[in-house]
């Protein structure tokens, strides 16, 4: 259970990953194209979750505190981006795109770190 547990976070750790990257090619696309947000704003419904269930999977296959605050550290920022559109403060409000590259950083360390099939190196 426990190996199983690593492999769907690993999993989880690069749709989440994935996802981010269409997220923001999708607000890019709003920016560059069309100027339509509803496809971006939508889109987050699909993968908003997914940092509660790598959580799940890292405190079940014992990955450690680092992992599971890492991902707790992804749900907030998904709250905070939630919060940060929707303010009239502009300042704060900017911090939306930095907010989103916090995110990928930590869904980058996560993934490097967590490989189920990586070799313990001694």
């Amino acid at each position: 259970m426990i190996r199983l547990s690593k492999i769907i976070y690993y999993v989880l750790a690069w749709l989440f990953g994935i996802s981010l990257f269409t997220q923001v090619f999708l607000a890019g696309l709003a920016v560059f194209d069309n100027g339509d947000w509803s496809m971006h704003k939508s889109f987050i419904h699909y993968f908003e979750f997914v940092p509660i269930g790598m959580i799940v999977f890292a405190l079940i296959g014992r990955m450690g505190w680092r992992r599971a605050v890492l991902s707790a550290l992804l749900y907030v920022c998904i709250i905070f981006q939630y919060i940060s559109v929707n303010l009239d403060t502009r300042a704060i409000a900017a911090i939306h795109p930095v907010t989103a590259l916090l995110m990928l950083w930590a869904t980058l360390t996560i993934i490097r770190r967590s490989n189920p099939w990586k070799p313990i190196s001694g």
